[in-house]
């Protein structure tokens, strides 16, 4: 390998993670990759500017048909307190800047075929990239988990955090319950859903056995919270009681 060589073997961004315990990347790279992909979902090395979890997609109005190419993205956002399904379909829609809130993301290329995440909200921007061009970004202080997908293997607490959602909605009957829902920091809501995974199910774990699951891991990053963002279960705690979802505690 000549100096040429080294010299490009290192600047070259790494493989995208595939999965939410891959190693943080930063925004930079994870731009670097953009020229490659058409998404990218990372969590940001600690101590970077940006929030910890990240998605990142590309509209373009041509597809470049080497890879998953999205043409449009759904995701929930709150409009006059109420969630409402939104939808991106063109890069003349930049610049965007908004929260959105918890719920699915979905990007679908031109033959329908989507790549979907669940995630307990933050705030998304948008930026023209050159003339014909979106760039997208999902930013959340909670994680953004990868469900099952064409580009992607499914992250292990995604399908049981969106199962999650599904239990919240039912609560919602009034408006003023549905701002309170949507007001509750990203951090929060994903606490609020492991307090929730962990008690839920109790005979899940023996199934599982000690190779590990849902409810381990929602047990692993409960004792993280535990130890380092306390207010943070608390939260999540007082929300469940709120829409009469606590249960009763286990130990950890």
């Amino acid at each position: 390998m000549d100096d040429r060589t080294t010299v490009a073997a290192l600047a070259a961004p790494p493989a995208p993670p595939e999965g939410i315990e891959d190693a943080p990347i930063t925004l930079d790279v994870a731009s670097e990759l953009m020229s490659q992909l058409g998404f990218v979902d990372f969590r940001t090395p600690p101590g970077d500017t940006m929030p910890q979890s990240c998605l990142m997609a590309i509209l373009r109005a041509t597809p470049t048909l080497m890879h998953f190419d999205p043409e449009r993205v759904t995701y929930w956002a709150v409009e006059q307190g109420r969630g409402q399904l939104a939808v991106i379909e063109s890069p003349s829609e930049a610049p965007i800047s908004r929260p959105y809130s918890w719920g699915p993301i979905r990007l679908f290329d031109r033959l329908g075929i989507r790549n979907s995440f669940v995630s307990f909200g933050g705030w998304l921007t948008g930026e023209p990239v050159g003339a014909d061009a979106l760039l997208l970004v999902f930013r959340s202080e909670a994680p953004i988990f990868r469900l099952p997908g064409h580009s992607q293997h499914s992250d292990l607490l995604a399908e049981d955090a969106l199962a999650f959602f599904g239990r919240v909605v039912p609560h919602l009957w009034s408006p003023a319950d549905e701002r309170f829902v949507a007001s509750v920091p990203p951090e929060e809501l994903y606490a609020a859903y492991l307090i929730h995974e962990r008690s839920h199910d109790s005979g899940r774990e023996e199934i599982q056995g000690s190779g590990g699951g849902p409810t381990r891991a929602a047990r692993r990053e409960i004792e993280l919270l535990a130890n380092h963002r306390p207010q943070v279960l608390a939260g999540g705690e007082a929300l469940l009681a709120r829409l009469g979802l606590a249960e009763v505690r286990r130990p950890l």
